[in-house]
């Protein structure tokens, strides 16, 4: 550990610091639990009853979002001398480190990474948040997936008329951040639609390295953000066109949250032009696992069922030391095991579980394959007779007396 760095933070032993950001230090920590992540605010915002007040925003607004999605908070103390946050330390890289160490992502690493962080952003947004700064360093790669991290700068939806200072990380911005529009809009200016345009910027740093707006100070990046545009000719359809659809310089052409997951998964939308299915549909038979990815621990298939609402049912199996992991990426919404929904479940060769509207049952071979409820014997259909027929007399007998 660094000199100057805190041996303890409230009951917790601190291991080492995991990062420094604007807002707060994060550290690694011990508790009674075991390892957690403690963000600090910083000295200077200590003093500032603002930023007091936004580190207290917080909690609150990663508290809504689905733990699937985000690192749980598990404790805060926001009225001693120097706050602090603590939640579920994730174990995993930053996608910015991952990219850093290892190189872009591409094929299906890339779409998976894609279509899990515009899950996650449809969770939040759902919950009436926006994160305002989505990027590579606050998507971290755990060990079931990603997660997005770090709320500091997040508003309520029904509060972001109230912005009207720049926030979040220059060469992520959307134009609307920086003064790019009308700032008495209606609805507000900076909105759901920021979020879908630092999306883009970020898969954009996936698949390419680069940050899509760069330069060698704040001034000269928010000029290009407001008139400049990534080259996104190098990434592969259908990823290239919905990418360039969620950079447009005006929020109301980018696509809302929704349309873009369901491009992503398939779904053509009313005002989608083309979209090319990223994740196989349901076939009879999904085929054995493969496709190993950096994004977890073990090949995965991906499971799509559309479905009558305006998400589709989209769950994960991935093959792990302990067997088969399933994710539900629904919000545990779509994903059903004796009739209970899950987000999380450990499978066994021979399980069944429901997704949107369909039985699968995970063989012994590691296939995913869908059940086919057999037809009644012609026996058994003359008994489900018989039984309708006697309740029947029975509840006409009592009736009459």
């Amino acid at each position: 550990m660094n000199t100057g760095e805190p041996r303890r933070i409230g009951p917790y032993e601190v291991l080492g610091c995991l990062g420094v950001g604007g807002q707060g230090t994060v550290y690694l920590a011990q508790g009674e639990a075991g390892r957690v992540a403690i963000k600090v605010i910083h000295a200077q915002g200590a003093a500032d009853p603002r930023a007091r007040r936004r580190f207290a925003d917080e909690v609150a607004f990663a508290s809504r979002v689905p733990r699937a999605y985000t690192a749980m908070i598990l404790d805060a103390d926001i009225d001693r001398d120097r706050p602090y946050i603590v939640s579920e330390y994730v174990e995993g890289p930053s996608l910015q480190k991952l990219v850093e160490t290892h190189g872009p992502l591409s094929g299906s690493a890339l779409e998976r990474l894609a279509t899990y962080t515009a899950t996650a952003l449809a969770a939040i947004h759902g919950v009436g948040v926006i994160h305002l700064d989505f990027k590579p360093a606050n998507v971290i790669i755990g060990p079931d997936g990603p997660r997005v991290v770090d709320f500091g700068v997040a508003r309520a939806l029904e509060a972001t008329a109230a912005i009207t200072t720049t926030v979040g990380t220059p060469g992520y911005l959307a134009p609307e951040q920086v003064g790019g529009v009308d700032a008495e809009a209606v609805p507000p200016a900076v909105g759901p639609p920021a979020d879908v345009h630092a999306w883009a910027g970020t898969v954009y740093f996936a698949a390419t390295g680069k940050v899509p707006f760069t330069g060698n100070n704040v001034a000269v990046i928010i000029n290009r953000v407001l008139t400049e545009t990534p080259d996104v000719g190098v990434i592969s359809e259908p990823l290239r066109s919905l990418i360039a659809d969620c950079l447009a310089k005006e929020p109301v052409r980018r696509p809302a949250t929704m349309e873009l997951l369901g491009r992503l998964v398939g779904q053509q939308s009313e005002t989608a032009q083309a979209a090319v299915p990223h994740t196989g549909i349901l076939p009879e038979i999904l085929g054995t696992l493969k496709g190993t990815t950096t994004l977890g621990s073990g090949p995965a298939a991906d499971i799509v069922i559309h479905g009558e609402g305006i998400a589709p049912a989209h769950a994960t199996v991935r093959k792990v030391s302990a067997g088969y992991r399933l994710h539900d990426h629904s919000s545990g919404l779509g994903t059903f095991i004796d009739g209970r929904p899950v987000l999380y479940a450990t499978l066994r060769p021979g399980d069944r579980f429901t997704i949107g509207t369909a039985v699968l049952r995970l063989t012994e071979a590691g296939e995913l394959e869908r059940v086919r409820l057999g037809r009644m014997s012609a026996a058994r259909w003359w008994l489900l007779i018989f039984l309708i027929a006697a309740v029947a007399l029975t509840v006409i007998a009592v009736v009459t007396g």
